[in-house]
């Protein structure tokens, strides 16, 4: 048996699912690539994980059929990384209990054992909704946008994903730590209701490999899984289950001291006031006044260092001197798209907003810590 392929071709589709593979697996078969060749001579390549699976089409000639096997990923991906782009050959030889494969190119070959496919887990979305289709580019700044806020906490797994719900006339993507919280608000003109809750690693590595050609998502959801297809590629994951907290609620109308300011010049004084902060905390304490000015100030007592910078805001409002975790406000920050940026307070102890000010899709919460004078 004979497959010939591309090599870039191969290496790229193999390269890009290959994101989906743990470095260590609780099952030995998701180390591996699964290999399918139908009845119609296409192969499919398919990787995994415990949580999920992804797979594409490559084109190739062959001349065998109802093919199906598993090659070791890290192997292979190796063997081809250095080879210039070519066609290459991969001959095939079934014996008892696995397969023999060698990989021919223009000048050389190197081999290797393949597996049966029997004792690689399958995975389908079992009833499913009807399916919906979104914008590529939409779905994809949907959740590059939130999951900077996605929690990584086993004693509350259903804060540890992306909060996808479809409404008749809107689409949300949301996710929260319970520290702070990110929220993408758009409008979708759709008949049906659908929400899930996309695992912060599946999201993840949809961002990286959705290309840029795809124009379209296509989305099924079933019970405990979902099927997202896109550009050639079909993610296929688990869910994580439970009821997403009321996140609404949470999100302050009143906020009444606002302050606007150029975003760039915000980060680059709180990354060199964070320096001086408590390692501890990460403390770091924003005064705004009337005079359109915020001053920043950091303090280590047990090292005894500190650092203050002021920088110019337009602010409205009465005084307010409230803390944030440095991190998590460079981080909210930084990811926000625009150059401009406002921030709208209440209280020392209640929830910040953070938005953009060219658009009103986008909201970020971060919730203050305590001031110890």
């Amino acid at each position: 048996m004979k497959i010939t392929v591309s090599k870039s071709e191969l290496f790229t589709k193999l390269s890009a699912i290959g994101k989906i593979i743990n470095s260590k697996n609780f099952l030995p078969a998701y180390d591996n690539f699964m290999f399918v060749v139908d009845e119609d001579g296409i192969l499919k390549v398919t990787a995994g994980e415990e949580g999920g699976r992804l797979s594409t089409n490559i084109e190739c000639e062959t001349d065998c059929a109802c093919l199906s096997m598993l090659i070791d990923a890290k192997t292979i991906l190796e063997g081809l990384r250095e080879i210039p782009e070519q066609p290459i050959s991969i001959e095939i030889v079934a014996m008892e209990t696995n397969y023999a494969i060698s990989v021919h190119y223009s000048n050389g070959r190197f081999e290797l054992v393949g597996k049966k496919a029997d004792e690689y887990p399958t995975m389908e979305v079992k009833n499913p909704e009807p399916c919906f289709s979104l914008d590529a580019e939409s779905f994809l700044n949907g959740i590059r946008q939130v999951q900077i806020c996605c929690a990584n906490d086993e004693l509350r797994p259903i804060m540890n994903g992306v909060f996808i719900e479809k409404t008749s006339d809107r689409i949300t993507y949301v996710a929260t730590d319970g520290h702070s919280l990110g929220m993408i608000d758009s409008a979708y003109d759709s008949k049906e209701r659908s929400s899930f809750i996309l695992h912060a690693r599946m999201s993840k590595i949809l961002s990286k490999i959705i290309p840029a050609t795809a124009s379209s998502v296509i989305i099924t959801v079933g019970s405990g899984s979902v099927n997202i297809e896109f550009g050639g590629y079909t993610m296929i994951c688990r869910l994580v289950e439970g009821r997403f907290p009321n996140y609404r609620a949470v999100i302050p109308s009143d906020n009444d001291k606002i302050a606007r300011f150029e975003k760039n010049e915000m980060i680059s004084a709180l990354k060199r006031v964070s320096v001086f902060s408590s390692l501890c905390t990460s403390l770091i304490v924003l005064k705004f006044d009337k005079d359109n000015v915020v001053t920043i100030t950091g303090r280590d007592i047990d090292f005894s260092t500190s650092a203050e910078e002021k920088v110019s805001v337009s602010y409205s409002g009465s005084p307010i001197e409230i803390g944030f975790k440095s991190s998590i406000l460079i981080d909210l920050l930084s990811n926000i798209p625009s150059d401009e940026v406002i921030m709208s307070m209440k209280h020392p102890t209640k929830a910040t907003i953070i938005n953009r000010t060219d658009k009103n899709d986008l909201t970020y919460l971060i919730m203050p810590l305590v001031i110890n004078n």
